[in-house]
């Protein structure tokens, strides 16, 4: 792996600090609400790329798909030990399973994938309640629970819900991913018409079940719509605050306020295309704290959490080749100004998770505030909704 240094952006912090902010890190439990797995361009050794390339090659037409799987892949079969070693220097608690909503088929491979993970990793824990990872933390291991950004669900599907959740692979489940759906519209689509009949009877269907409805990849209208029709706690679980930089991707300060209303969580993105214009001189990690602290002075630090969802896990070669094409696919639009190789100065790896925690000491949050924000408001959102 590149030689790098993690953890040690300049936020001028006394040496106590530092050991209050390493405290704090090593002893809450800390939950990412969005992450592309502790991976990052700088795992990508000579000799890991030229195994990706024979796999490549050995599947015509499907070099994406293997692209998206390689890695990861390698790591749940336990073929890619520095897996654990890099989940461990960030100091994450849980980290992310799920499944497409779209068919049973796919919920049972995703519940046989997390099944098969569990028996060759026995220290990753599959989550059932919020207890399940709050012993994670307690053992020194780590914990997945389920979330699903790409719900393709359809008209008499609901009992889809009902069955992933069950399964352990539904935990969390977005309404629309940038584009519209059967349940409503995403934030990056033409108009936004809001939850359709069966999105109300979808956000129901969540509440009864226990499986906590987000709006991460929402539109304006949408959100709102879910956060007046939830009867439980709603979540954004990576997003940021148009108050401060106008993007599709961004919630405004209404939806903001319908979330923390609702008694639910926002998660704040360290992806710089979401954080600030393009041209930025200096695009760190000190964004994605001005964004928490818009938000927690908006609706209070109870409402505000961490969603990373960046970097992406790929070689900056592979993210170029395979990532690029699947943007418009998924919604995105040269005006996005997504740069799927760019990182915010403080967060280019999973490692560098503890300089949010080092800069919400360096923002004069208290400990319980910062426990908080790097996961105690998530749990108390999943103790609400699942137990």
């Amino acid at each position: 792996m590149t030689e790098q240094t993690y953890g040690t952006f300049d936020f001028g912090l006394t040496a106590e600090q530092e050991a209050r902010a390493a405290r704090l890190h090593r002893d809450s439990v800390i939950v990412d609400m969005t992450y592309q797995g502790p991976f990052s361009p700088d795992v990508w050794t000579d000799d890991l790329v030229k195994e990706y390339e024979a796999a490549a090659a050995a599947a015509p037409g499907q070099a994406a798909s293997v692209a998206f799987d390689f890695l990861v892949g390698k790591a749940m079969r336990g073929e890619f030990p520095e897996y654990r070693e890099l989940f461990d220097a960030s100091g994450a608690t849980a980290g992310l399973t799920g499944c497409t909503l779209s068919d049973r088929a796919a919920i049972l491979e995703a519940a046989a994938s997390l099944t098969a993970t569990t028996r060759t990793l026995p220290w990753l824990r599959a989550v059932r309640r919020a207890d399940d990872i709050r012993a994670a933390h307690a053992d020194g291991e780590h914990a997945l629970w389920g979330m699903c950004q790409f719900n393709r669900l359809r008209l008499g599907d609901l009992d889809l819900v009902d069955a992933a959740h069950e399964l352990g692979v539904l935990h969390t489940a977005d309404c629309a991913y940038n584009t519209m759906t059967f349940v409503g519209t995403g934030c990056t689509e033409r108009y936004d018409a809001g939850l359709s009949h069966f999105g109300l009877e979808f956000v129901r269907r969540c509440n009864r079940v226990g499986v906590i409805v987000d709006t991460a990849h929402s539109g304006r209208q949408t959100t709102l719509d879910a956060c007046a029709a939830s009867e439980q706690p709603v979540l954004a679980t990576h997003t940021c605050a148009e108050a401060l930089y106008r993007h599709d991707r961004a919630k405004s300060d209404d939806e903001l306020r319908a979330i923390a209303a609702t008694g639910g969580v926002i998660g704040v993105v360290t992806v710089p295309a979401f954080l600030a214009p393009p041209g930025h001189p200096r695009p760190t990690i000190e964004l994605t704290l001005d964004h928490i602290d818009h938000i927690v002075a908006l609706v209070g630090w109870e409402h505000a959490g961490i969603g990373t969802d960046w970097p992406l896990g790929y070689s900056h070669d592979l993210q170029q080749r395979f990532i690029v094409p699947l943007l418009n696919a998924n919604g995105f639009r040269p005006e996005h100004h997504i740069d799927v190789t760019a990182t915010l100065e403080g967060f280019r790896d999973y490692r560098d998770l503890v300089n949010i925690t080092r800069g919400l000491v360096a923002r004069g949050y208290t400990d319980e505030q910062i426990a908080g924000i790097l996961g105690e408001n998530f749990l108390r959102v999943l103790e609400t909704v699942n137990g």
